[in-house]
């Protein structure tokens, strides 16, 4: 694992800012699994919160307005992840409310007294999907094949300048623990870890502060404070340093007894169950040298970049030379700022030469760093050889699936080759030849 010492962003003193956009572009694809059923057509009048298409399959997601107005278009658009996808795009009306207004608010009594398969409809119905990058549906989580024992709430938020979740930690840490209590009940486990980082102590502090207090229905619950090292909010390697299971190749966290969330998604269940809220809007970090001033803002999901740098919601005092989606070890690099915020966003990086190597790929010069540092234990050089030669087959006998493309292999590479660019590619080459 890596221990990265760059600055963070705004751990401190930048408190999350509300924005509420003029136009979203609110993609389809959001998720790991099918796409959503369409519900509405151009011209339709849209309130906020109303659903804009349906799950079309178990693993599927819910889509939902971010702002009330009218649905001006349907069509391609650009993805920060796929590159290019179907959105609905809405004007937003001028008088559109900063806020979602609960069609129903739920006490702690009447949650605590609701069956799970009930919970697991509301989760299901609002959209909410696992918010620390994979767009997993939450639900489908929620409903494993194999008994679970433990849940691991994912406080980490391990890659640098991202603090969006430690916002979150800070500002609604009650929240929070209500929804690791839904997720706990539907469940039924019997231990439950929050594991945050040692740079992140002012959320250490609340989360203990608040389960001393014993007012949560909480099996036996700990915070657990984790060394700052990099992948470590990836969920095989968090499995491991909190209970010594180790998730078999191919395998998935339930295999081990285990289901890990991550703490932005355990705050949109508890939105989702108490107020019948769907997932209209998260927590984004902004920063990089390229800002005037780096911030974390709460985004109405299918907000476009390049309306914050219009209404200069973010100002530059650099122009950027790169801007990220994402972190800078697992983010996707944008070649405009027309792209919209999704709900699997949870940074933007601005940045300059300043905070770039810009030199050009070399050769390999067979030193082992990125063997060494492979968090997998995987051969990530062997996997590049074998792209550059087309050899796909002998890829599954290297274990590519098992790679998380955390970025640490490029990161320490001296030749500055991108491993993580020709891995990508290998496993879309794999994908495409078993669907032949």
């Amino acid at each position: 694992m890596l221990r990265i010492e760059e600055e963070k962003g705004p751990q401190k003193n930048f408190y999350t800012q509300k924005v509420l956009p003029q136009k979203v572009v609110i993609p389809l694809s959001q998720h790991t699994g099918s796409l959503p059923k369409l519900l509405v057509k151009v011209k339709d009048k849209v309130k906020l919160g109303e659903i804009l298409a349906e799950p079309s399959s178990f693993i599927s997601s819910a889509i939902h307005a971010s702002v009330s107005g009218e649905v001006k278009d349907i069509r391609i658009y650009n993805h920060p992840v796929l590159k290019k996808a179907k959105v609905v795009i809405i004007s937003a009306e001028k008088n559109s409310s900063e806020r979602f207004e609960p069609p129903y608010i739920r006490g702690e009594e009447q949650v605590k007294n609701m069956e799970s398969s009930e919970l697991i409809s509301l989760i299901r119905n609002s959209g909410v999907v696992g918010l620390g990058g994979a767009g997993f549906p939450t639900y489908v989580k929620l409903s494993p094949s194999k008994k679970v024992d433990t849940l691991i709430v994912n406080g980490c938020e391990c890659e640098p300048y991202l603090t969006c979740d430690y916002r979150l930690m800070i500002e609604h840490t009650e929240s929070i623990l209500k929804g690791i209590e839904v997720i706990a009940k539907i469940l039924q486990v019997n231990k439950v870890y929050i594991a945050i980082e040692d740079n992140k102590l002012e959320a250490v502090k609340r989360f203990n502060s608040k389960l001393h207090t014993k007012k949560y229905a909480l099996p036996s619950a700990e915070v657990v404070v984790l060394k700052s090292f990099y992948p470590q909010g990836a969920e095989k390697q968090l499995i491991y340093r909190l209970t010594r299971r180790k998730v078999p190749s191919g395998g998935l966290p339930f295999d081990v007894g285990c289901v890990v969330q991550n703490v932005g998604t355990c705050f949109s269940v508890y939105e989702a169950v108490y107020f019948n809220k769907p997932l209209i809007e998260r927590i984004v970090t902004f920063a990089g040298s390229a800002l005037e001033e780096p911030k974390n803002l709460l985004i109405r999901i299918g907000t476009v970049l390049e309306e914050l740098v219009e209404r200069e919601i973010l100002k530059f005092k650099k122009e950027p030379e790169k801007v990220i989606f994402g972190g800078p070890m697992m983010g996707i690099a944008l070649d405009s700022l027309d792209y919209p915020i999704i709900k699997t966003t949870s940074g933007v990086l601005f940045l300059t030469g300043e905070d770039l190597d810009l030199r050009e790929e070399s050769n390999c010069i067979k030193c082992g760093r990125c063997v060494d540092i492979c968090p997998m234990n995987l051969l990530p050089l062997e996997f590049v050889r074998l792209v550059k030669k087309g050899l796909w087959s002998e890829l599954k006998e290297f274990y590519i699936s098992d790679c998380i493309e955390c970025g640490s292999c490029a990161f320490v590479c001296p030749a500055k080759i991108p491993l993580v660019n020709y891995i990508k590619a290998g496993k879309e080459k794999l994908k495409s030849l078993n669907k032949t």
